[in-house]
């Protein structure tokens, strides 16, 4: 049965104790880390480990004998090599849980979201002076929008989170390719490195398991569920974590959530009204829980605008090639009632790196861009800045001015590869001025096909 994720902000507490692992290893737990509907992360006094429980009913650690035999078989399933999940290292002796890896330097995908916290400080530095929004976004009306745009420039813009959804897809690719549904992708259970984008990894390993005909668990977080999930007409497979992705995608790239669009917001008007006739049987009365269980259209659907935007968003072409478009087009528009037309993550990889590739930051307001849009910023209107382009038969990708040495990523002369698109392939030094491109002494020659073109300022 489908079950979404339990929301509960009251946290067990529990004394410190100490846990054995099935190999005697002993391991005395810290300070809670995260809750969430599949268990506590505590952790331990090694900094590299912590320690995962599942939770029962009343929110205490589970003593089910059937989840410790579950977590023995996490650890049985085919996992692709150097996959980064953090899999059981080992099982605990006298209860239900594992050991696991602690990500440290890494945080929640969810942290490029403008939070509560993070929006009132802004606020306060505002109003007390001590922070002048640019003058792109003290024209914005409404300041939370303003705000929000201010956390997206600051935390990368499109072209890290490009890069950071590429890398999540290729992840879930490798687990679809092996046979496995990971089943539960939102923003809290995709980490980032604080100060590296290109490192990430999928957490929460427990929902992983082979796709299976009939019967399967399915767990979901509200908001990302597929609409047969959440409406158990079905079970998770890897096209529901299709979705689930390209939900969190297009909320992450264009800051709404793709189904929260007229109807919602304007119910009056429509259908949807206080003196509508009653929803049908199965249907939610809520808009919202509509719109997160599918019965609304998507709010870009090129065949149904009755839920179109509603609230000011990032303009599509700015955040989205127009291969992304189509994906997000075919997995959410025509896949909301059609699963099987949703694209395989394979495409999401492929397309999320190109987008980023062609990508450039403004140097005035750290906004990034696609190079063929305009000649100036679409943000702030400062002409684009210098940059170069490496060139092969396979790929492009752009260089801001201000570089020295670049790492040429295998994806550019070399089929995509899910594990090695974002290895290192050759390093090169630039010298603008003279515009010259030279591989960095010691390193291997560039290939034939490689050319490097310098484009100037715009005046």
């Amino acid at each position: 049965m489908s079950r979404p994720r339990r929301q509960n902000d009251t946290y067990p507490r529990l004394p410190r104790k100490v846990l054995f692992d099935e190999y005697g290893n002993l391991h005395q737990l810290g300070e809670m880390l995260d809750q969430g509907g599949q268990g506590v992360v505590y952790r331990t006094t090694d900094d590299d480990l912590a320690i995962k429980q599942p939770l029962d009913t009343d929110n205490h650690p589970g003593r089910i004998d059937s989840q410790r035999n579950r977590f023995k078989n996490l650890r049985l399933l085919p996992f692709p090599h150097r996959i980064p999940v953090p899999l059981p290292l080992a099982t605990l002796r006298d209860e239900p849980g594992y050991v696991m890896r602690l990500l440290n330097g890494m945080k929640p995908f969810a942290i490029l979201d403008l939070d509560g916290n993070t929006r009132s400080k802004l606020k306060r530095d505002v109003k007390n002076g001590d922070l002048i929004l640019p003058e792109w976004l003290s024209q914005i009306p409404d300041q939370n929008k303003a705000l929000q745009f201010l956390h997206y420039a600051r935390t990368g813009s499109t072209r890290r989170r490009l890069l950071a959804l590429s890398k999540c897809a290729a992840i879930l690719s490798r687990l679809h390719n092996a046979g496995l549904v990971y089943g539960d992708i939102s923003p809290n259970n995709v980490f980032v490195g604080d100060d590296s984008p290109s490192e990430v990894w999928l957490i929460d390993v427990d929902n992983l398991r082979f796709e299976l005909r009939e019967d399967g668990r399915s767990t979901y977080t509200p908001r990302y569920g597929a609409p047969e999930v959440v409406q158990r007409r079905d079970q998770s497979r890897p096209r529901t974590d299709c979705w689930a992705f390209a939900v969190m995608a297009f909320e992450t790239l264009a800051l709404c959530h793709p189904f929260i669009g007229r109807k919602v917001l304007q119910p009056d008007n429509d259908n949807l009204g206080w003196d509508a006739d009653p929803p049908a049987d199965g249907v939610p009365a809520d808009p919202f829980e509509q719109a997160y269980a599918g019965n609304l259209p998507y709010i870009d659907d090129n065949k149904d605008d009755s839920n179109a935007e509603f609230t000011p968003a990032l303009p599509r072409e700015l955040i989205a090639t127009a291969k992304l478009r189509d994906l997000f087009q075919m997995t959410l528009g025509e896949g909301r009632t059609q699963p099987h037309h949703r694209p395989a993550m394979f495409f999401w990889a492929l397309e999320m790196a190109r987008a980023h590739d062609q990508s450039l930051a403004c140097q005035e307001c750290k906004m990034s861009f696609f190079e063929d849009n305009t000649p100036n910023c679409p943000y702030c209107h400062t002409p684009r800045p210098p940059f170069a382009r490496a060139k092969t038969n396979r790929w492009q990708v752009l260089i801001p001015a201000d570089t020295k040495e670049f790492a040429l990523p295998h994806r550019m002369f070399n089929d995509f590869s899910l594990e090695h698109h974002d290895d290192t392939a050759h390093e090169v030094v630039l010298n603008f001025t003279e515009k010259t491109a030279l591989p960095v002494r010691g390193t291997k020659a560039f290939p034939d096909d490689l050319v490097f073109e310098f484009e100037e300022a715009v005046q």
